[in-house]
């Protein structure tokens, strides 16, 4: 699952701050690099927006009547559903790498011509992947991989474009680099992480993998369990980042417990895939390192309750921004889904809801819950503080409205992630039985799925029309030089 960085933000980071400073000239900014920060959060919001669409799209296939309708229409559920994961996953790295850029703009000074090069080759690699993608996968060319359902052609732009942010960021990396904060540290592991993961990916290709299913059900599995590990090393660190940005204080990013919680999760990060192989001819000695291993988070979810209940006593303020809220959720998502994966991993009770709605809910509670409400939060203080550095209202994002749109949003996910995982185990109690799932269960199913799934689904669009006219403005956007794409 990863570390739950998301319990070490204090609810009195002085967020108002920023608005407050909307008066006072801000520090003078690399328009290179302000506009590179830019175009990687607005990549990642679109891809949130196609995430989005295309889920909402394949939940109505859980119903017959508007799933025989869709077919007929030619929109297939098996064209919907990577196009949905792989935009999901695609929203997590490019805001990762939004963040890792803003950081760029405090420590560097202004973007060479070599550097300016590379950043326009990525951007137009990941371009072309991102536009091959999309067009392969609704054509029906498919690799029946997770996460990589794409044909494996556009990994290579995509990889490409990998290493040259790779490049840059090393040229980035500070002689000190050994005291640096933790954040740093994260996304370090994290840039390389994803090379060596991405790469293992596509293991399925040689002929000696492809020709033994059990071997690529093993490679694939584990290298999904450690690309996820590889995105939350993005998103643990910008929350770190973020943490220290709003206090002004670094001192827990360079402290002891940050940096073991760092280790443990990335310990983790390697092998949290056993509870998806359990079932599998496997070496015992696997499953059973991947077993202890998982319950080192239970040190983790110690903490969790214990920060959770200062929260409480502390109580924040009256009114909190959506900046605060995004924070608080995570908080409360990370103690949850702790203890959902701690349950999952134990073999027994991972043969009952193996394969169940039980999975489907801990995937979206750990990507929407967590990386979701993390990166939001990320969002609206990189949005804000953009619209600061124009002089323009930055308060917004203290809006009644949208307060209740966090709000609402993690009710929706609540009730749907609660929903999918009581079902899951119904049916996997009643399979244990050998016998089929309860007609009431079958019945009602796919209609609370939806319903619970708009809910969630209506919040998170009106964020997004929200974060998509501030970031794509038309030709106000001009009025800010930095914002100008022949700066990069």
């Amino acid at each position: 699952m990863g570390i739950p960085l998301s319990l070490i933000i204090d609810d009195d980071m002085k967020t108002r701050e920023l608005a407050s400073d909307a008066n006072v000239s801000p520090p003078t900014i690399d328009p290179s690099r302000r506009y590179a920060t830019l175009t990687f959060l607005r990549g990642s919001v679109v891809a949130l927006t196609i995430a989005l669409s295309t889920g909402v799209l394949g939940v109505l296939y859980y119903i017959p009547v508007v799933g025989e309708w869709m077919t007929k229409q030619g929109i297939q559920f098996t064209v919907l559903r990577p196009l949905h994961t792989t935009f999901a996953a695609v929203f997590i790295f490019l805001g990762g790498v939004a963040v890792v850029h803003r950081y760029f703009e405090d420590i560097a000074g202004p973007m060479g011509a070599g550097e300016r090069l590379r950043i326009r080759l990525q951007v137009i690699l990941w371009a072309i992947a991102g536009l091959g993608v999309f067009g392969s996968l609704l054509g029906g060319v498919f690799s029946g991989r997770e996460y990589m359902g794409f044909h494996p052609i556009w990994s290579i732009p995509i990889l490409l474009g990998w290493m040259l942010f790779a490049w840059n960021f090393v040229l980035h990396l500070k002689s000190n680099f050994l005291r640096c904060p933790v954040h740093i540290s994260m996304w370090t592991v994290g840039v390389f992480f994803f090379m060596f993961t991405f790469t293992e990916q596509h293991y399925w290709l040689l002929e000696t993998v492809y020709n033994d299913p059990i071997f690529d059900m093993r490679i694939q599995w584990k290298a999904t369990g450690t690309l996820v590990g590889s995105f939350n090393l993005f998103v643990y660190g910008s929350l770190y980042y973020l943490g220290c940005k709003l206090s002004g204080d670094e001192s827990y990013a360079h402290s002891n417990l940050a940096y073991a919680l760092f280790a443990v999760g990335l310990l983790n990060s390697f092998t949290n895939f056993g509870h998806h192989t359990y079932h599998l001819p496997q070496n015992d000695a696997v499953k059973w390192i991947s077993f202890v291993i998982s319950m080192t988070e239970i040190i983790l979810l110690a903490r969790v309750v214990w920060d959770i209940s200062a929260m409480v006593k502390k109580r924040g303020p009256a009114c909190a921004g959506a900046i605060e809220l995004f924070i608080t959720a995570a908080k409360w998502w990370t103690c949850f889904m702790l203890a959902s994966s701690i349950v999952i991993s134990i073999p027994p009770l991972n043969a009952l809801i193996h394969g169940t709605p039980v999975i489907m809910g801990h995937g979206m509670g750990a990507e929407i819950g967590i990386d979701g409400m993390v990166l939001f939060a990320t969002f609206c203080w990189l949005i804000k503080e953009m619209l600061i550095q124009r002089k323009t209202d930055s308060t917004i994002f203290e809006t009644p409205r949208l307060r209740r749109l966090v709000i609402g949003l993690n009710i929706g996910v609540a009730l749907l992630v609660g929903w999918l995982t009581f079902a899951g185990t119904i049916i996997g109690v009643w399979r244990y039985d050998d016998l089929a799932p309860p007609l009431w269960l079958s019945n009602s199913n796919p209609y609370l799925m939806v319903f619970f799934g708009a809910i969630a689904a209506w919040y998170l669009a009106n964020l997004l029309v929200t974060w998509l006219r501030l970031l794509f403005p038309g030709r106000r956007l001009q009025q800010d030089p930095g914002d100008h794409p022949a700066e990069t």
